[in-house]
């Protein structure tokens, strides 16, 4: 019978070891569960934290740009309001526009105006020759005696010799 009290009592203690054994591995798993829900939270709230930083500094830099985007636009009209053509100016353009229409249509000159500034090209058109000539003229040494030059030999008669003052009736 000793046997059998001594197999029972370590049946038992063997018994609430294990129940012992058991409780504590469920708590160490709850704890470890808690401990991974909190480090999922603090790296959650450090994330959020950076979000947060980012966004203020997105939002100040936004409204940085919207000032410099009313800035630029107080600007551009300040611009326009300055821009605008005065009516004598419209009425100078106007009348030089019509001077250069009337003397394309005297002289039969069309200019190249995508020439050097130095350089005077364009073509002479005349309508009575059926002719079209260039023109091509170095200004820096060159007088305008030389496009006028130019000028007579488009627009004179191929007939005629020379066109001096008195030869110029003769040819039509």
């Amino acid at each position: 019978m000793t046997s059998e009290t001594k197999e029972t009592w370590y049946l038992d203690v063997v018994e609430k070891f294990d129940d012992f054994c058991k409780r504590l591995d469920d708590k160490i798993d709850k704890v470890q569960q808690q401990m991974k829900a909190s480090k999922k939270k603090t790296e959650l709230e450090t994330k959020l934290a950076q979000e947060m930083k980012l966004h203020h500094e997105l939002t100040e830099r936004l409204a940085e740009l919207s000032r410099r985007g009313s800035e630029l636009d107080r600007v551009c009209s300040t611009f326009e309001t300055h821009l605008s053509i005065a009516d004598s100016d419209r009425n100078r353009l106007d009348n030089a526009k019509e001077t250069y229409q009337l003397a394309k249509e005297l002289t039969g000159i069309r200019w190249d105006f995508s020439a050097p500034p130095n350089v005077a090209k364009g073509y002479i058109k005349s309508e009575s020759r059926k002719l079209l000539a260039p023109l091509q003229v170095d200004m820096s040494s060159a007088d305008s005696a030389a496009l006028w030059d130019q000028l007579a030999a488009a627009a004179a008669c191929p007939a005629c010799p020379a066109r001096g003052k008195e030869n110029r009736r003769d040819c039509s």
